[in-house]
């Protein structure tokens, strides 16, 4: 057989099969797009629809309910009571003078001014725990939302992201199928040229 003709006949058989190629192929390529592109859409949708929770959104202030421990003393404010009452019931019996029961009495003043002091004390240290487990909690809350803006900022970035992705290989896809396809017609063109020029010898 004339090589001319070999050369014509095999660009032209292969030109044809990459035409046919590109069809089966494409036809093969697009049922599995449609099958990613559905797979794809379902896990975006569930990736769009997961709710993050703010684990922060809760918190109570613990030391809000925080009260004075009253009982230690009202125990040494009666105990001062029954230490001055006795004090001075033996000042009266022994026929003490005012001034006794006068100091006495200012005993039992600072006696209790004593136990004020340490309520006011318990008092102010409960608000102080407050404010600081208010502000503990308000910084808390503001990052948990931070945190959560951070979430949802990546969600999108990583979905764009995969978005992009699965849009260039699609188009990669159909992009070779055509240059496949372009490439088998060209093939067939060079071997129906060659043929052509065989025929004209």
């Amino acid at each position: 057989m004339d090589p001319m003709l070999m050369k014509a006949i095999a660009g032209g058989a292969a030109g044809l099969a990459n035409v046919v190629g590109s069809f089966i192929g494409g036809g093969k390529r697009r049922r599995e797009q449609r099958k990613a592109q559905a797979e794809f859409e379902a896990q975006k949708s569930a990736f769009q629809n997961f709710q993050f929770e703010n684990t922060y959104a809760g918190l109570e202030n613990v030391f809000e309910d925080a009260t004075v421990n009253l009982q230690a003393s009202q125990f040494q404010a009666q105990q001062t009571d029954q230490a001055l009452a006795q004090a001075m019931q033996a000042a009266v019996a022994s026929g003490g003078a005012a001034g006794g029961a006068q100091a006495i009495a200012q005993a039992a003043l600072q006696s209790k001014q004593g136990i004020s002091a340490d309520i006011a004390r318990q008092e102010q240290a409960n608000q102080a725990r407050m404010m600081q487990a208010e502000q503990q909690l308000q910084a808390d809350e503001a990052a948990g939302a931070d945190m959560m803006q951070t979430r949802r900022y990546q969600q999108n970035q990583q979905l764009l992201n995969l978005s992009a992705e699965r849009k260039m290989a699609a188009d990669a896809a159909r992009q070779r199928a055509h240059q496949q396809l372009m490439g088998g017609i060209g093939q067939m063109a060079g071997g129906a040229a060659d043929y052509a020029a065989y025929k004209n010898q």
